[in-house]
């Protein structure tokens, strides 16, 4: 089924959005999934799972500061009507599968939950089991409301990236007091990657572009970057989060770029510059990276490709994308609600189905994609048209 007619919305974007969904789904479904046989080469994919959220950070920022609201009551309006209603409706039930497969809610997990004062950072606070993908949709609601003040004062947003970038170094050095201090310290540290989305579309709305070309190739160089933790848990090191998010963001800016066709503020790297960040890019990644040799050795083999010829490749990518651009409209339409309740699903089928591992995998999949369906195109329209209006815009 092909997605309804989205307002302001770019098939580009909707295509990466649709790949950072099908990368956490993946990495949830096939990952934490029991009996099942865990291949390498797919466990290798699975792992960009925490890459694929930072790029739902970027894309959120981006999105948001494209749109034109009134005023700052219909901004969080919009937000909030498009935010709670399936957050709700799938942490309530979350917390009844819990109780189904005789699992402890916790009043004091469900309130955080709740609350949107969850956090990985915190035992306090942790999400509930079976909704564990809830910490990225605090983080969001924070930057939302951050957000109204970059709307009052616009040139807040570069002090308030070098802020965020700065509590995110600091985590290397300084070590919280307590949990809520860490809490809030990783908060606002990932603020910056969510800025990144609001940075590129001003560059993009004063002319500056970047040719897809650059783009997809510093794409490639985050993704290296993206291998190399500082810290442990590793998935949530800074470092490597916000190299991936900058080379994302460079992606999305030229995507965005794309479309407004030659300007004279096109900037395009060339050859011998790609060569020399790739000559610094690739010792570093193999001198510390953790990844195993196989993932160095791909990652590598992908940037070297890039550097040498982003053009054949980018056009490579376009003509096998071309086909499945509608089906990858409609997930990226769906992604919210997916993003959400595959979890639930996976975690209720690892404890009650006793079907074969790759049995429960696909149904896990099916339902996630019908569910998802249901939640995004015909239970979110309702709710927004009786609180907001039948032809209010979407973002």
């Amino acid at each position: 089924m092909i997605a309804p007619a989205r307002h302001r919305r770019l098939d580009s974007l909707e295509f990466v959005r649709a790949a950072c969904a099908l990368v956490v789904l993946f990495d949830h479904v096939y990952g934490e999934s029991v009996r099942i046989t865990h291949w390498a080469p797919l466990v290798a994919i699975a792992s960009f799972g925490e890459e694929a959220v930072i790029g739902f950070f970027v894309l959120s920022g981006c999105v948001i500061s494209m749109q034109q609201y009134r005023d700052k009551r219909r901004y969080l309006q919009a937000r909030l009507v498009r935010l709670m209603p399936i957050y709700f409706t799938l942490l309530i039930a979350s917390a009844l599968a819990m109780l189904a497969c005789g699992v402890p809610v916790g009043f004091w997990h469900f309130a955080a939950t709740a609350l949107f004062a969850d956090s990985l950072y915190s035992e306090a606070a942790f999400p509930l089991r079976f909704f564990i993908p809830s910490w990225s949709l605090a983080y969001e609601l924070y930057y939302y409301i951050a957000f109204v003040a970059i709307m009052a004062w616009p040139r807040l947003v570069l002090p308030l990236f070098g802020l965020s970038v700065a509590a995110g170094l600091a985590t290397y050095f300084i070590t919280p007091h307590s949990e809520i201090e860490n809490a809030a310290e990783h908060a606002f540290s990932f603020f910056c990657m969510w800025l990144c989305g609001v940075l590129v579309t001003r560059l993009v709305g004063r002319n500056h572009t970047v040719s897809i070309a650059t783009g997809a190739w510093a794409l490639t160089v985050g993704l290296c970057l993206s291998r190399v933790p500082f810290s442990e848990p590793s998935k949530f090191d800074f470092i490597r989060l916000l190299g991936f998010s900058l080379g994302f963001a460079l992606f999305i800016w030229s995507l965005l770029s794309d479309r407004k066709g030659d300007t004279v503020r096109r900037f395009d790297l060339g050859l011998g510059g790609r060569v020399g960040v790739a000559a610094l890019v690739l010792p570093y990644v193999w001198e510390l990276s953790t990844a195993h040799l196989p993932m160095k050795a791909a990652a590598s083999a992908v940037l070297v490709v890039f550097t040498l010829a982003p053009q054949a490749m980018c056009a490579a990518i376009a003509r096998l994308a071309r086909p499945v651009l509608p089906f990858m409209v409609y997930v990226g339409g769906l992604s919210y609600a997916l993003y959400l309740v595959h979890y639930p699903l996976v975690q209720t089928f690892n404890i009650l189905s006793p079907l074969p591992g790759i049995v429960n995998v696909a149904i896990i999949t099916a339902l996630s994609f019908a569910l998802a369906h249901f939640l995004d195109y015909r239970f979110q329209p309702w709710v927004r048209a009786r609180l907001i209006g039948p032809d209010a815009a979407r973002p």
